[in-house]
C-alpha cells in the first residue's frame, strides 16, 4: 500500500494494484486514506537547508569511505 501511495510500483505492480481496488472497498477506502494522511504530512512538514559547514562535513566523511 505504501509502495502504491509513494509511486513506487512497478507499471505492472501499479495495474494489478489498481484493478485490485476497483474491486475492494475496503483497500480503496485504505488507499484513500494514506493519499490524505501524506498530503498531510507535506502540507505540514517544516524543511531546513542543512548549513554549508554540515554539507562540507558529510562529502568529506563519505569521500574518506569510498
Amino acid at each position: 500500500m505504501s509502495a502504491a501511495v509513494d509511486g513506487e510500483l512497478t507499471p505492472k505492480e501499479r495495474e494489478g494494484f489498481e484493478k485490485h481496488i476497483v474491486k475492494c472497498p475496503s483497500c480503496l477506502s485504505e488507499f484513500k486514506e494514506a493519499q490524505k494522511t501524506k498530503s498531510l504530512i507535506r502540507e505540514k512538514i517544516v524543511r531546513f537547508k542543512a548549513p554549508q559547514s554540515l554539507v562540507n562535513s558529510v562529502l568529506k566523511l563519505t569521500d574518506s569511505l569510498f
